[in-house]
């Protein structure tokens, strides 16, 4: 059981060291949060914050100087504080990158440039006090300064800039959604009112229809009326004459039956 604990415990040491935070600072204080130059991008986009990158090497003078203020300069804990907003890389000696962007004035050394979330370099120089070597920043104050210009800039024409685009866009598919939507729902309502619309004159055509038939069936019916009463009085005149030819015929058959009788009377009477 001891064996089995001290096994466990060696184990837990060796851990322990192995996740042992890196080193970066290369002697420019431990309580800075430095990242290695590879690492900077990918973290910058993360915290949506610019870069402050120190290019320095073991060997310089100027360098081991700017070290040095970095221990003893009474500013040191406003640049501390600042470098929470920034993403903070130290290159030493071989480290040093080799793309032209990073020396834009020269290869002197020490060099501090500001770079945004993509690491392209920020405006941000010390130029005002070192004309000729605009990213040369021997003390703390001067350093703090660029810090704080940087930031300045970083806002308006970086991180926020980026935000307030991805904001834009975002807001500009958000609208064009909404005109999308908005456009369909009045196509719907068109496409309904239209339907609407002829679905209404549809059933004013059939109720017209259905009238303008009612009338000619009624007109028809009053046709036939008219017709079959035509024909009734026809008959009936057809009929009365008729009835009045066979009483003349009757009356005449009469007359000359009674002539006739008249006639043989006066006959016998003249024997």
């Amino acid at each position: 059981m001891k064996v089995l604990l001290l096994l466990v415990a060696v184990i837990a040491v060796a851990s322990a060291k192995t996740e042992k935070k890196e080193d970066n600072s290369h002697g420019f204080r431990t309580d800075i949060n430095w990242v290695k130059l590879d690492k900077a991008v990918g973290i910058a986009k993360d915290l949506n914050q610019p870069i402050m990158l120190l290019i320095h090497k073991t060997w310089c003078g100027a360098c081991k100087g700017l070290k040095r203020e970095f221990q003893t300069s009474s500013k040191i804990s406003q640049l501390v504080d600042l470098s929470k907003k920034f993403v903070m890389v130290n290159t030493e000696d071989d480290e040093e990158p080799e793309d032209p962007k990073f020396s834009p004035d020269g290869g002197y050394i020490p060099r501090i440039l500001f770079l945004d979330t993509d690491g392209e370099p920020l405006k941000t120089n010390n130029e005002q006090k070192y004309k000729n070597n605009k990213y040369f920043y021997p003390l703390i104050p001067q350093i703090v300064d660029g810090m704080e210009r940087a930031l300045v800039e970083f806002k308006k024409g970086g991180g926020e800039t980026k935000d307030t685009d991805a904001t834009k866009e975002k807001e500009k598919t958000e609208k064009k959604e909404v005109k999308k939507t908005k456009k369909t729902e009045e196509e719907k309502k068109e496409k309904s009112e239209k339907k609407e619309k002829e679905e209404k004159e549809t059933k004013k055509k059939e109720e017209k229809k259905e009238k303008d038939a009612k009338k000619k069936d009624g007109k028809k019916k009053e046709e036939k009326k008219k017709d079959d009463k035509k024909k009734k009085d026809e008959k009936k005149d057809s009929k009365a004459k008729k009835e009045d030819k066979k009483e003349k015929k009757e009356k005449k058959e009469k007359k000359e039956e009674k002539k006739s009788k008249k006639s043989s009377k006066d006959e016998k009477n003249e024997l």
